[in-house]
């Protein structure tokens, strides 16, 4: 008995003074860090704004076959929408897990490119879908999910990277007329439209 108070005696003491030994961790340089930050930061975001380019032209060409064929029905078009919905929020919330703030000029204008074509591609697409309100009744309803998830987006993309929402703006021309008639408003005034 008393070799087994001796024994945890003697642990607790070893593990007090072990813990307690100072260990050195060498600094690492802030500028390289830094640097291999914003590098993997801009191939981040457009990594997110590619996956998003590419759920978004396999859900839309669905929807305008549809649109074209006139055999768009509630039934059929608002699965479709919702996986548009899903494409924006998992986009946004990638987006949102970068949380860099970056400032390089040359990517801003690709990423700019990229977005405004994104934008267009739906705006686009889903303007089909207004002469069909009689077979699709909850047609407002699900262009107001499209609004808030794109607007996300637009939203996680301006806290990224600080200012491309004009650029985008810009790039947009005839499309912003189509966003208001959609009534995709949230859109609109996050590109300051």
């Amino acid at each position: 008995m008393f070799a087994l108070r001796f024994a945890s005696l003697f642990l607790l003491a070893t593990t007090t003074f072990v813990s307690a030994s100072p260990v050195t961790v060498p600094e690492s340089d802030p500028i390289a860090i830094a640097a291999v930050e914003k590098r993997a930061s801009i191939s981040s975001i457009d990594g997110v704004l590619n996956t998003l380019e590419g759920a978004v032209g396999s859900i839309l060409p669905q929807i305008e076959n549809l649109v074209s064929t006139a055999t768009a029905t509630e039934a059929n078009v608002a699965p479709l929408v919702l996986e548009l919905v899903t494409a924006l929020d998992t986009a946004t919330t990638s987006l949102a897990l970068l949380g860099l703030g970056l400032k390089k000029r040359q990517s801003e204008q690709d990423v700019a490119n990229l977005v405004a074509g994104i934008v267009s591609d739906v705006a686009n697409t889903l303007t089909g879908l207004q002469g069909l309100t009689s077979s699709l009744p909850g047609l407002s309803g699900l262009l107001s999910t499209v609004d808030v998830a794109l607007n996300s987006v637009l939203v996680g993309l301006d806290g990224l990277l600080a200012g491309v929402l004009t650029i985008v703006a810009g790039l947009l021309g005839d499309v912003t007329g189509i966003l208001g008639s959609l009534g995709l408003t949230s859109v609109l005034g996050s590109l300051g439209l």
